[in-house]
């Protein structure tokens, strides 16, 4: 397996940045992660930091591109999340979203919790996206709102769904049902990304091609001429799947 990657993690328009991304691809595995902590509890920041890190540093060590594996490692990570919180009582009420991409090559897992998504690409193409844990997500479900004004909507960022809270909530996980061609791409961000590059955006930038770097440029590019000046943290991950050739 050959695949090229590039990650952005900024605070945007805040002050700090509860955002965290992690990516490791080693012995065969490959493994990307995006957090976004909760900004209304204190400490979330850590929680994102923690969950982007040990999933990523679990799975390449010991885990496996399997439905089973990937939710075990999630609940071992929301683990490490309550021990952190235990031992520094200021931060009780910290708690992230991920969204996570898991592969040998031969088999990729989708994961995620909360409203960080995970879109996959063929052909430049949208083929797949993750349902948001939200509010809004089950205005969506029900019928009373198109999914293209989900991020518009005033529910959007209620979630229904985080790692790392008093009870644990357990991911979506998901085996891509197909195996992974050259040109096929993903990307993982967080509502702070998808909320100002919409899907058809992110199809015209992979259509005119380039780095995974010029790619994922073009589209911060975009997101940074419509975001207000306060705009919150973003956070996004591209993974390209290579040909032999490196192409």
């Amino acid at each position: 397996m050959t695949l090229a990657y590039s990650r952005i993690c900024s605070p945007g328009g805040r002050q700090y940045n509860q955002d965290s991304t992690s990516g490791r691809a080693e012995g065969g595995k490959a493994c990307f992660v995006v957090c976004d902590g909760l900004g209304a509890y204190i400490g979330s920041s850590i929680a994102s930091s923690i969950c982007a890190q040990s999933l990523c540093d679990m799975f390449i060590e010991r885990g496996e591109p399997t439905e089973k594996s990937i939710a075990e490692l999630t609940h071992d990570v929301h683990m490490l999340i309550l021990d952190e919180k235990s031992a520094n009582g200021r931060i009780e009420g910290a708690c992230t979203t991920f969204a996570g991409l898991f592969t040998d090559g031969t088999r990729t897992i989708i994961a995620h919790i909360g409203d960080s998504r995970v879109y996959r690409f063929r052909g430049d193409k949208v083929r797949f996206c993750t349902a948001d844990h939200s509010v809004a997500q089950m205005d969506v479900e029900r019928g009373a709102l198109t999914r293209r004004d989900l991020r518009y909507h005033r529910d959007q960022n209620k979630l229904t769904r985080v790692l790392g809270g008093k009870r644990y909530s357990p991911p979506d996980v998901r085996e891509v049902d197909e195996p992974l061609i050259p040109g096929d791409s993903f990307l993982l961000c967080t509502d702070g990304f998808w909320e100002y590059v919409g899907e058809e955006e992110m199809e015209k930038a992979l259509l005119a091609g380039g780095s995974c770097e010029s790619i994922l440029g073009e589209m911060e590019r975009l997101l940074l001429s419509v975001a207000p000046a306060n705009h919150d943290n973003y956070t996004a991950v591209l993974v390209r799947i290579l040909g032999e050739d490196g192409k």
